[in-house]
């Protein structure tokens, strides 16, 4: 009975939000509510600690909000300035075909700005970036989100990794998980710019892109291999990501993708603007300086001390301020602040909502009972269900660190107790975690929220539920090699 108790949050947000079409703020305020009760009564938590937990969790969604503010400041500082108008122009020199475009740049640098800032900023600033070049909302949004569902384990210069697994490291050296979290990652670098296609476009959008897709995808599957194996992860995303947009720009100007008519970026055919290429690009070149400067120049814990995704937004709105100065539009600044936050009101209140109700879950028990369900009826599958419990963790918290907190311990115990590699246990629930952000309503929230996506979260779960299922079967096949056929004895 307690497993089915521990399960209704859960099936109120998916049900409310993708079946019933309900408005995503409505749904987590119904949600939230159910959880408190249920935490209060069939948990047998305490009153007090409950809503400290859901006061924790608004702060947490409110630091969010902060970042999401900034990127959607950002968008509105691009549409005043018309430097959106020049990338268009740029961009389309470079190549005009879509599927080119949306690997670029939701991917190879979606996983760049993932391994400086972490906590799934590449999102909230790319899917702006994705819209202003002409691409539909809902594409933007969903190709946003599949392709960070390989980076969020080393995001933050590793620290999903590196925290996250600090409970265990004392016995479980974190040089061997991260080496072997690195060889699930490397598979998802070769495979998901190809579901990212077929989700979006179907399988013949292939057709004229194997050449461009192995380039980028083996060269960033290679960087990934080796700086897990040989450096760490701190920069396992980071040098990853600028390999990919190098393998990229290289491929275009020496061989280039032939371009298919029904994948031409068509949109505005005139771009009026009088800003250069340097100041149209500006707010994005001091992201890709500032976000890994600020990230390295200060200790972790300063960082965080009034949560992660504060020091993340405060770098955005920063650079909103500069590039309004440089673009010459300084006096639009807190006009395009004020637009920005009134269209984030019922988002906002969507965030509060669901990481209060993720913070119960956690601090009742909820989500221990229902992985421990599934660590007890996996026996030799274990492996594979490892993944889908690192999934589950974060599609419930929101984030890759807050699954691995959760259950490093339980991997490491169950591994023992079937006798399987506990290091392969333990990064198959990490790359689960990675993938988990695809489909978590957080995320999702957050990136309909920047491109002002009404309503649409269960539109745009449907898209990235398709590319979670297919690379969580890909997972699991490798969690399963790795652990009986591959890598049965890594690490012992």
């Amino acid at each position: 009975m307690s497993l089915i108790l521990a399960i209704i949050p859960i099936l109120i947000v998916l049900t409310g939000i993708v079946i019933l079409k309900k408005p995503a703020w409505a749904v987590a305020l119904i949600g939230v509510g159910v959880t408190f009760v249920l935490a209060v009564t069939a948990f047998s938590g305490e009153t007090s600690a409950m809503l400290t937990t859901t006061k924790s969790g608004v702060v947490s969604a409110l630091q969010v909000a902060f970042l999401v503010w900034g990127a959607f400041a950002l968008l509105e500082l691009m549409q005043v300035s018309t430097g959106m108008n020049r990338i268009k122009t740029t961009v389309s020199s470079l190549t005009k075909d879509r599927r080119v475009q949306i690997v670029l740049i939701a991917f190879c640098l979606g996983v760049f700005i993932e391994g400086a800032t972490g906590n799934g900023a590449p999102a909230a600033i790319f899917a702006p970036f994705l819209l202003g070049l002409g691409f539909e909302p809902l594409v933007a949004a969903a190709a946003c989100l599949i392709c960070n569902g390989v980076p969020p384990c080393f995001g933050g210069a590793g620290v999903p990794t590196i925290a996250g697994m600090s409970a265990i490291t004392d016995t479980v050296p974190l040089s061997s998980i991260v080496a072997m979290t690195g060889r699930f990652l490397a598979v998802g670098c070769l495979v998901v710019p190809v579901v990212l296609l077929i989700v979006l476009y179907g399988a013949r959008s292939l057709k004229g892109m194997w050449g461009y897709l192995l380039s980028v995808s083996v060269c960033m599957s290679a960087a990934m291999l080796l700086v897990t194996n040989f450096i760490g992860a701190e920069l396992a995303d980071l040098i990853s990501g600028v390999t990919g947009v190098a393998a990229s720009v290289a491929y275009l100007k020496l061989r280039g993708v032939k371009q298919r008519a029904e994948y031409v970026n068509g949109s505005d055919a005139t771009f009026d603007t009088n800003l250069s290429n340097f100041k149209a690009f500006l707010p994005y070149i001091l992201l890709l300086i500032l976000l890994p400067a600020v990230r390295f120049s200060f200790p972790l814990s300063a960082l965080t001390r009034y949560g992660y995704a504060t020091w993340i937004g405060a770098v955005i709105h920063l650079v909103v301020f500069i590039s309004s100065c440089a673009m010459g539009c300084a006096d639009k600044f807190f006009l395009c602040e004020k637009n920005a936050i009134l269209k984030l009101v019922k988002p906002i209140i969507t965030l509060c909502a669901l990481y209060a109700l993720a913070n119960l879950m956690n601090s009742s028990g909820m989500i221990s009972r229902i992985a421990r369900f599934l660590a007890d009826a996996a026996g030799s599958f274990y492996p594979a269900v490892s993944v889908i419990i690192g999934a589950i963790g974060a599609f419930i918290t929101g984030s890759c660190l807050g699954s691995n907190k959760l259950f490093c311990m339980l991997h490491v115990e169950a591994a023992s107790t079937l006798g399987i590699n506990k290091f392969v246990a333990v990064a198959a629930s990490s790359a689960g975690g990675s993938l988990g952000n695809m489909i978590c309503p957080n995320n999702i929230i957050a990136v309909n929220a920047t491109l002002e996506l009404k309503n649409a979260e269960g539109a745009v779960f449907k898209r990235t539920i398709k590319a979670f299922v297919i690379m969580t079967a890909v997972y699991c096949i490798l969690a399963m090699l790795y652990a009986y056929v591959f890598f049965p004895e890594f690490g012992m």
